[in-house]
């Protein structure tokens, strides 16, 4: 039942489809929470003699013969509202014969009894079909296969476990919150299905040792058997009597963990822990049976429950919306990157090996940070948007494009007003050298780990100008296209995400300051200029906030459902929810403290790395010269 309301409150509707009796299907509808009023107001509809279709009661007292209602498809869904609709699977073919609108209505039934496979099949096609939706089909029986391959999702249940997904200790109506009360209902069964398992673990221990004292007892039975028969008992005849009484040992013991399987069948489907650490060395172990649903379907729960569903949504919402920001992602990461490269070689520069090893493994660290997106607790009312090419994700991506392409243009010409027309040329020049200068190199110097220190490189405003300015577009791109809650974990509960993306952008802050001279010097970077400075930062700024308010202003126009989720989860944001993230900031700075005050070994490598790099420079100017 709470597995129902859950599914009701996220604005799923819930159907049952069985090949039960249509009684027996309305007592499993009311005790899970299917059916909406009493029974006594449920109504079947019935095929006349005449051939014709009427809504009966279907619950009736003694000798009541009162006449039905005349089947009109119009009128499902008001008729839906004050009783519990019942299709047979010969009233449905019936139904769906006299008239075409049958269909655009269906949706308004919640229960269908004495169903065949090819019944329950066309029921989803008809619904999908006329209501534009999506089903889910859950089922744990041969019967339900077709049914489940048609389904958007099929979810496959274990079979024979009777009324699990019944028998709630309180009402429907009762349940304030029944996601909080599954999850509640969740971990008090797995404390249960540990006891039990732990119940079982020590049966089986017992019943294990009792077999393994009775080895030495068949040994003895199988030689006075082989001598009654006249076999060899020497040497050769007990080995040969100790491989059988191995074999008789290996059947008794999967016999017994067979019966303690099924014994104990509930807590072992649900999770708890195997008994492998007890079975070392037999071939074949404990298995949960799936039942012959999950050859069919592409999903298979080993928790007997349609509580499944539950977790099947949110976290396929979860990945479809990370599959469609990740496209978003990539695919403005890499314009950017690829216009960024032509604009520096058009004007004659390049960005040296190590900017790119640089922003390229700190990019990848953000990636990476990416896939800890986890779903959310609970689902939400509203559906993320399912395709990159919907309105409202396709224009935020020209816009921010747009909108970092034109800063870059404008920095990029700047820097090269700065720099003057001498220097332009003098980059240009070098760079048309370089391949002399690469090819001049000793060959022992590709040998080592940091080789590419040693390729000559010209630092220069317009390349450090256009490097800050990709690196941080690179960084506002994930920051803007990240859109976590309410179907994902947010930027804040994605520390490793967080964390990174502001790693970088304090990278970039440093680089365009000098604040690490050492640090610019091993990258390449000359410092920005005072004068211009200040027109960098504000540009990446400009970046940043307008990529930012174009993509929120596309979904508040083509996607304002999304728009006004995203306005309450922000409103929903507290100041605690930024502890857990200020706690890990607290860790890695005082680590790191620890780690360069405390430890003269790093120190150590600092100034051997130092030296390094400055032996280096000095040999790539004396083979210059």
């Amino acid at each position: 039942m709470l597995v129902i309301k859950a599914l009701e409150e996220s604005s799923h509707v819930c159907v049952m489809l069985t090949g039960d009796a249509p009684l027996t299907a309305l007592s499993v509808a009311q005790e899970v929470g299917i059916a909406q009023h009493a029974p006594e107001k449920a109504l079947i509809l019935n095929v006349t003699e005449s051939g014709g279709l009427e809504w009966c009661p279907a619950v009736t007292s003694s000798g009541s013969t009162s006449p039905g209602k005349v089947f009109e498809p119009l009128e499902l869904e008001e008729l839906s509202k004050a009783h519990d609709l019942i299709f047979t699977g010969k009233s449905l073919e019936e139904a769906l014969r006299s008239s075409d609108s049958v269909c655009q209505h269906l949706h308004a039934a919640r229960i269908f009894a004495r169903l065949s496979p090819s019944q329950k099949e066309l029921i989803i096609n008809s619904v999908r079909a006329s209501q534009n939706v999506y089903a889910l089909m859950c089922g744990d029986g041969g019967n339900d296969v077709g049914a489940l391959k048609e389904a958007d999702v099929g979810l496959a249940l274990l079979s024979g476990f009777g009324a699990i997904n019944a028998g709630d200790s309180k009402p429907k109506d009762e349940v304030q919150d029944a996601e909080k009360a599954l999850q509640d209902q969740r971990e008090e069964g797995a404390v249960k299905a540990k006891e039990s398992s732990k119940k079982a673990q020590e049966e089986f221990a017992r019943k294990k040792a009792d077999l393994m004292s009775k080895q030495q007892q068949w040994v003895e039975e199988e030689m006075a058997a082989r001598r009654e028969r006249g076999e060899d008992t020497g040497m050769m005849g007990q080995f040969s009597a100790m491989k059988t009484v191995m074999g008789r040992l290996k059947d008794e013991i999967q016999k017994e963990q067979a019966e303690i399987q099924k014994k104990h069948g509930n807590a072992f489907a649900a999770g708890a822990a195997k008994w492998a650490g007890e079975l070392e060395g037999m071939e074949e172990t404990p298995m949960v049976q799936p039942g012959d649903a999950s050859t069919a379907a592409p999903f298979t729960t080993r928790a007997a429950s349609i509580g499944a569903c539950v977790d099947t949504i949110r976290q396929g919402r979860c990945t479809l919306l990370s599959a469609v920001q990740q496209m978003q992602i990539m695919m403005l990461e890499s314009m950017i990157a690829a216009y960024t490269m032509s604009t520096m070689t058009v004007d004659g520069t390049r960005p040296s090996e190590a900017q790119m090893m640089a922003s390229g493994t700190l990019l990848s660290v953000a990636s990476i940070a990416f896939s800890f997106a986890r779903p959310v607790d609970r689902m939400h009312r509203v559906r993320p948007l399912s395709s990159v090419f919907h309105p409202s994700l396709f224009i935020s991506m020209i816009g921010q494009l747009a909108i970092h392409l034109g800063c870059m243009v404008y920095i990029a010409s700047l820097a090269k007003v700065v720099m003057g027309p001498e220097e332009v040329q003098a980059v240009i020049d070098f760079e048309k050298e370089r391949d002399k200068h690469i090819a001049g190199l000793d060959e022992s110097t590709f040998d080592d780990w940091n080789w590419f220190m040693s390729v000559p490189f010209r630092p220069n405003l317009l390349n450090t100008c256009c490097w800050l300015v990709e690196s941080s577009q690179q960084i506002s791109v994930m920051f803007v296209n990240y859109k976590g809650r309410p179907w994902m974990k947010g930027l804040l509960e994605n520390q490793p995400l967080f964390l990174s993306l502001f790693g970088c952008i304090a990278l970039v802050g440093v680089c365009a300051w000098g604040l690490v001279p050492q640090l610019n010097e091993l990258l390449g970077l000359l410092i920005v200029p005072a004068e211009l400075r200040l027109t960098v930062m504000a540009t990446l700024s400009v970046s940043l906030i307008g990529s930012f308010v174009w993509d929120r202003l596309m979904c508040a126009i083509f996607a304002p459902h999304i728009f006004r989720v995203a306005i309450e989860e922000a409103k929903a944001t507290k100041i605690g929810d930024f502890a857990p993230l200020l706690t890990t900031i607290g860790y890695i700075v005082g680590g790191v403290a620890v780690l360069y005050i405390g430890n003269p070994l790093v120190l150590g490598g600092i100034w051997w790395i130092w030296r390094k790099r400055k032996q280096q420079q000095a040999a790539a100017t004396v083979a210059t010269s």
